[in-house]
């Protein structure tokens, strides 16, 4: 599919797109912006130690051994002893090249689904592109699961009752760290939570090419491109490329855990995620799929107060409780 460039496009959500008016112009991805925007998007584990202690939740750091060096993680968890409770291993979003551990933490209420449920959340400080390119995410991702599931009953976890879970770039690399569990056969996912998940490289896709300039709000057209290049290099989309490294390219989706996906119906991803949601149905996978009216990339995080965000995280959240049900 040639690059086409839509003009025309379905419109970003009146609240949210008024609370995107307001912020400070997002810049975009580049060799000279990225270093900036990593400092400017790169929260410590102050806050979120806070947050942990305000919940009554324990926060932990711990280093292990991965297939290219030692990896950072965190674990919070309930202070009493727990008896077989679930695991929640999430990955922070950022396009694969920007944020660390905590960002995730600070947008969602993953800090309050450990309180409500009672589970062991886990997030690996996985290596960046383009410092680290493909396959280095996905494969200390991978190890960071490995970890946590090997430790689960030390921390009175289940670990056959992991849920892997991540935004953006991050939900990306969640879908290929599942994907390369069901193939490694090492640890048990129970189910997959992508929310506006990174997924296909090739940005060959009508919404891929609607949502680009200053259209493209947060996430646009030309920071997927670029972001993709640092990550798998150039040339990429006319190479074959691993599936845990872009899990659109996957030929095979059977045997993957229930999974929620969700999307704004205006960003770069929709249709990707779309599609993805419908190859699993097709492989027998139970999934289930949101495309949000009018949220542009990251609405739920950017403008959490609107009406249609307050709706997609209480989905995510009814998921949850149905899953663990």
């Amino acid at each position: 599919m040639s690059e086409v460039l839509f003009s025309g496009r379905p419109g970003f959500d009146p609240e949210a797109a008024a609370v995107l008016a307001a912020l400070p112009p997002f810049p975009t991805l580049g060799d000279d912006t990225l270093q900036p925007m990593r400092d400017g998007n790169s929260p410590t584990s102050e806050a979120v130690r806070a947050a942990s202690a305000a919940l009554g939740l324990v926060y932990e750091e711990h280093t292990i051994s991965g297939p290219r060096g030692d990896i950072d993680m965190s674990v919070i968890r309930p202070a009493a002893q727990l008896t077989g409770a679930p695991i929640y291993y999430t990955i922070h979003g950022g396009g694969m090249v920007i944020g660390n551990r905590f960002t995730t933490l600070t947008m969602f209420e993953e800090l309050d689904w450990v309180a409500e449920h009672g589970m062991v959340l886990v997030t690996p400080e996985y290596r960046l592109a383009p410092d680290y390119p493909a396959p280095a995410g996905v494969e200390d991702c991978y190890a960071g699961l490995v970890w946590a599931a090997a430790q689960a009953e030390s921390w009175g976890a289940d670990p056959g009752r992991i849920i892997v879970g991540g935004a953006s770039g991050g939900g990306g690399l969640a879908a290929g760290t599942v994907l390369m569990a069901r193939d490694a056969n090492e640890v048990n996912v129970f189910a997959q939570l992508l929310m506006n998940p990174m997924l296909d490289d090739r940005n060959q896709t009508v919404s891929s090419q609607q949502y680009h300039g200053t259209a493209g709000g947060v996430w646009p057209r030309e920071n997927n491109v670029w972001a993709w290049e640092a990550i798998l290099g150039n040339g990429h989309v006319d190479r074959e490329i691993s599936a845990y490294s872009a899990p659109a390219r996957a030929t095979d989706l059977s045997g993957l855990p229930s999974t929620l996906i969700d999307v704004g119906s205006a960003e770069v991803f929709r249709d990707e995620c779309v599609e993805y949601a419908t190859r699993l149905w097709a492989a027998g996978v139970q999934a289930e799929l949101h495309v949000w009216r009018g949220g542009f990339h990251g609405f739920e995080a950017f403008a959490p107060t609107t009406p249609v965000a307050v709706r997609s995280r209480a989905t995510r959240a009814d998921w949850l409780r149905r899953t663990l049900a």
